[in-house]
């Protein structure tokens, strides 16, 4: 019984001995050393890669209107032409035959109508005088009507003749370049012969390209700051970046409900015909002036737990770090942009999170340095 009593104190002897050094120890233990960095605004943005379309804005094939024969044609097949250059000529005399016929009938009903006023301002002096009836001069006063009526009607087929006599030179609508000439001197042109050729305007041009609606109303806020915010640039074929700017002219008024994309128009001057209608490009879309006062982070500082993002705040005066749930955007130049849950200038656990302990202080490291001494 003594020996039992001796053991049973000499163990709890020795268990406080042991919880004594583990308290002791917990309280010299150095603390946690983690490197930290302020919170700083992103310096870069965001580029979005998409596949684009080369469009012309305005494109036109070159239709006969009348039947002819092709008599000269007066341009360079691939060359620059501008808007009102004359491109065909049709054979013509027909139709100037007519045109003449009708301005020959117009002067004949004309110099009718002068008699026909003339007679009527007789008759009427003799209706005064009881020498004609009131028929005669009804009649006459009706061959001035009538004369003006046909008058009337050589002016509108005239009208009618000139414009098709102006067929027979056939103009650009439009300023671009144009193709080959599918008709050629001889030959006898229909309206049924179906394009002489085509012109593409080349500057300005459209890229065509289209984003997701999620990215619309994260990086933009909505179609409506789309043309004030987007900036849009394109890389061509051999990977070289076309020199020009270009903002979006036009966005789509609905969203495709396949692909839950929006279609875009971004206008390129194109003064130096990098771009050309029917080609792809890559387009390269940046928002301008957005995550400007965003704060951003270096990516480790970002902590996963169950789908959700979190990050070290380390307070500036006790040096115990607080997790915060973030939301997180794009990782641009080697940076996280945070889009909710930390501000400017907090300091913020970029290394070292597994060595944090709840509610203990640690012992804050400048990230500068670290990386000075890296190097």
């Amino acid at each position: 019984m003594k020996r039992f009593f001796a053991l049973s104190a000499a163990g709890l002897i020795l268990t406080q001995t042991i919880e004594t050094s583990s308290a002791s120890e917990s309280y010299s233990r150095p603390l946690a050393t983690v490197v930290v960095e302020a919170a700083a605004p992103a310096s870069a943005r965001a580029v979005r890669r998409y596949v684009g379309a080369v469009e012309a804005i305005n494109s036109v094939r070159i239709m006969p209107r009348i039947t002819g024969e092709l008599k000269k044609v007066n341009f360079t097949e691939g060359s620059l032409v501008k808007a009102g250059q004359l491109l065909y000529e049709l054979e013509d005399t027909t139709y100037q035959a007519a045109v003449q016929a009708l301005e020959a009938q117009l002067e004949a009903q004309k110099a009718t109508l002068e008699f026909a006023t003339k007679e009527y301002a007789r008759k009427y002096k003799l209706l005064k005088s009881n020498v004609v009836s009131t028929a005669a001069h009804e009649q006459a006063l009706m061959e001035i009507n009538v004369a003006k009526a046909n008058i009337k009607r050589l002016e509108a087929s005239l009208l009618d003749a000139r414009n098709t006599l102006s067929y027979t030179r056939i103009t650009a609508p439009i300023s671009g370049r144009i193709s080959k000439s599918i008709a050629t001197v001889g030959n006898l042109i229909t309206p049924q012969s179906g394009a002489m050729t085509d012109i593409q305007q080349l500057a300005p041009i459209y890229v065509k390209f289209s984003i997701s609606e999620k990215t619309l109303r994260r990086d933009f806020g909505g179609a409506e700051k789309v043309p004030a915010i987007a900036r849009v640039r394109a890389m061509l074929a051999d990977n070289t970046i076309a020199s020009e700017t270009a903002r979006v002219t036009l966005v789509d008024n609905k969203i495709n409900t396949q692909s839950n994309t929006i279609t875009m128009y971004a206008t390129f001057p194109n003064k130096k015909f990098d771009l050309l209608p029917g080609s792809y490009v890559t387009v390269l879309l940046t928002a301008e002036n957005t995550n400007v006062a965003q704060p951003s982070v270096l990516p480790s500082a970002v902590v996963m737990e169950n789908d959700q993002c979190f990050i070290w705040v380390l307070d500036k005066k006790s040096n115990i770090p607080t997790k915060r749930k973030v939301k997180i955007g794009e990782t641009v130049a080697g940076r996280t942009i945070v889009l909710e849950g930390i501000k400017n200038g907090e300091l913020i656990v970029v290394d070292g999170t597994h060595k944090i302990r709840p509610n203990a202080p640690v012992t804050p490291i400048d990230a500068q340095k670290v990386f000075r001494q890296g190097k």
